[in-house]
């Protein structure tokens, strides 16, 4: 039974890193095409990417 528990524990850390990192994709591929298009420009664009960098370790922190 222990090993049932281990595996639940388990599961949804790696689903929760598995979505960390979609949504990190997902916003950096965002942010590279609002600076592509001009609407952001480099400063803000680095910024915005910064915060989701921190989010995604955060989230790796929270798996380990």
């Amino acid at each position: 039974m222990s090993d049932d528990t281990g595996g639940e524990e388990t599961e949804p850390n790696g689903a929760e890193l598995n979505e960390a990192v979609a949504a990190f994709l997902a916003g950096a591929d965002d942010v590279y095409g609002e600076y592509d298009q001009g609407y952001i420009d480099a400063d803000a664009a680095l910024s915005v990417l910064s915060s989701r960098i921190d989010d995604l370790r955060d989230a790796t922190e929270n798996t380990e």
